[in-house]
């Protein structure tokens, strides 16, 4: 049983890896959306749904966090990156709120 949660744990580490190293690649102001489209839409509506719900729990957590010392913007960051696994408007959000940072900050852009 431990085995099998440690293997468990392993994989989710890879794939969350993979799923970084995809996000660094993409296309600034574009990367959210473009990994949307590939991800494909295998898995159903309830697991469409549960992701969504889970990404708004989170960032709703994130959000409560935001006035102690902690991760709270970690938390909202990895519920939105949740949300956009599953929805396009909320891909769409983030490669927003990416080109605004872009801007306030003077990083350049590809797009």
């Amino acid at each position: 049983m431990a085995r099998r949660s440690a293997r468990r744990a392993a994989h989710l580490l890879i794939n969350l890896g993979k799923t970084w190293q995809e996000l660094k690649r993409g296309e600034p102001g574009r990367r959210f959306q473009s990994r949307y489209e590939r991800r494909g839409r295998g898995g159903g509506a309830v697991r469409k749904w549960l992701l969504i719900a889970g990404g708004l729990l989170l960032v709703l957590a994130g959000i409560a966090f935001l006035p102690l010392p902690g991760p709270g913007l970690l938390i909202i960051a990895a519920g939105a990156l949740l949300m956009a696994e599953e929805s396009l408007g909320a891909a769409r959000a983030l490669d927003w709120l990416e080109r605004k940072a872009r801007r306030a900050f003077g990083k350049p852009t590809r797009a």
